[in-house]
């Protein structure tokens, strides 16, 4: 009797684990998705910059696949 219960408070316990941990998706609205080009047309700002030149660094070159 005593093993029944204590397995019932555990598979509840498992579930509100469960349900808690569950992650929300975020919003995106459909604006957030578009091109510049795309925003444009539609009369909207452009996006801001993911980020902005600095002279001081020195950005790697990709290898190159031929000899």
């Amino acid at each position: 009797m005593m093993s029944r219960i204590l397995l019932f408070l555990t598979i509840i316990a498992l579930c509100f684990a469960v349900v808690q941990g569950a992650p929300t998706p975020t919003k995106v609205t459909r604006n957030e998705r578009l091109t510049n080009a795309q925003r444009i047309s539609r009369g909207l700002q452009p996006r801001a910059p993911e980020r902005l030149y600095d002279p001081l660094v020195r950005r790697q070159p990709a290898p190159s696949n031929l000899p």
